[in-house]
Order: structure tokens, then C-alpha cells, then sequence
């Protein structure tokens, strides 16, 4: 096979190592029904002092008065399939921009969800043309997806959206635990080739 269009490397989800990346986008997969917010998106919220969280009451509970909330700048967030919230991190992540992607309830979300939700999401980058993309991939977990399954079905997308002459990210990050990192990093290199 010949030479990938795009590099890839892979982090744990911990902040000591998100702290270390670089890119233009870091896109954070968040369930409606997941609150507070947990995974990658529970150390972004960490980190940015509660923001996905303020978010989510906002959007939960507009009706009520909470002083803590206020001067909250981004509008409601339901997190519904495919809804994207697009900020700058400022000085507490080194992304140029960060995407929180919405997967709708965690309950209706399967491997078909996932899927489709990778396709829309890629299609998102490519009209965004990021070249350096940080991710954890869409609820593949909670969906029942294997992590080398996961990897494959996100590959096949990126390669059906490149095959259309869309563009694709030059770099990507895969922002995943350590046992499945092994298993999605050895699907990579058989679809590369072996390498």
C-alpha cells in the first residue's frame, strides 16, 4: 500500500498529556444524557472551570437563576445528534478551537448511530478544513462497538469522504485509553500495510 495521506499518533485521556498536544481542533464527543459530562469531555469541563457543565444546566434548566452561571457566554447545548458547539479554548487547552459534537441520548446510541455519526462528523471537518484534529472517537463504547471495529468503521469513512474529493485532516490524534489504543493502533497499521 502506499503512503497514508494523514499521520495519526495516540494519547491517554488525561490531562498531562492533552496539556502537550497541538492542533487546530480538538472535538469532543458528548452524549445529551451524560451529565456531568464524563471521558474527555469531563476533563475539558475539569479544566475549563465547568463550562460544558454550566452549559448543560443552562440548557437543562433555562428557568432557573444560578449566580455561579452567570456571565456564561455560549448559548444552550442539548448535545442532540450531530449538534456542534464550536469555541475557542483560550488559555486552558492548546487547540486553535475546540468542537463539542453532540450523539443525542446514550440509550438510542448503537453501531449503525455510530457509523453515521463518524460520516457527519468527518463531512464537518472537511467543510471546517482542519489539518490537525485531536478526538476521541464518537461513542463507540457505550455504543458496543470493539475498539478495533471503532477504528475500522472511522478509517472507511475518512477514505469514503477523501474519495469524494473532500478534505480530510493531515494529522490526527486519537485521544483514547491505554488497552484500546493497542487495538485500535494494530487495525491502522494492517489497513496501512503492516507498518
Amino acid at each position: 500500500m502506499r503512503e497514508p495521506e494523514f499521520t495519526y499518533r495516540f494519547v491517554p485521556v488525561r490531562l498531562r498529556e492533552l496539556d502537550a498536544e497541538r492542533g487546530d481542533l480538538l472535538v469532543i464527543p458528548l452524549f445529551e444524557d451524560d451529565c456531568p459530562p464524563s471521558g474527555l469531555a469531563g476533563l475539558v469541563d475539569w479544566r475549563m472551570d465547568g463550562l460544558l457543565s454550566r452549559i448543560r444546566v443552562a440548557t437543562l434548566h433555562p428557568d432557573q437563576e444560578n449566580p455561579h452561571y452567570s456571565g456564561l457566554v455560549l448559548g444552550p447545548f442539548a448535545a442532540t445528534v450531530d449538534e456542534k458547539l464550536i469555541f475557542p479554548p483560550g488559555r486552558f487547552l492548546p487547540f486553535r478551537m475546540v468542537m463539542v459534537y453532540g450523539l443525542g441520548p446514550k440509550a438510542r446510541y448503537d453501531g449503525q448511530r455510530y457509523r453515521e455519526v463518524a460520516r457527519n462528523l468527518l463531512q464537518t471537518l472537511s467543510s471546517m478544513t482542519v489539518a490537525e484534529v485531536a478526538l476521541q472517537l464518537p461513542g463507540w463504547s457505550p455504543a458496543g462497538v470493539p475498539a478495533r471495529r471503532a477504528c475500522d468503521v472511522f478509517l472507511t469513512e475518512l477514505v469514503a469522504v477523501k474519495r469524494k474529493g473532500l478534505s480530510v485532516p493531515k494529522a490526527l490524534c486519537f485521544i483514547e485509553d491505554l488497552e484500546s489504543q493497542a487495538e485500535m493502533e494494530e487495525r491502522i497499521r494492517e489497513i496501512l500495510g503492516g507498518r
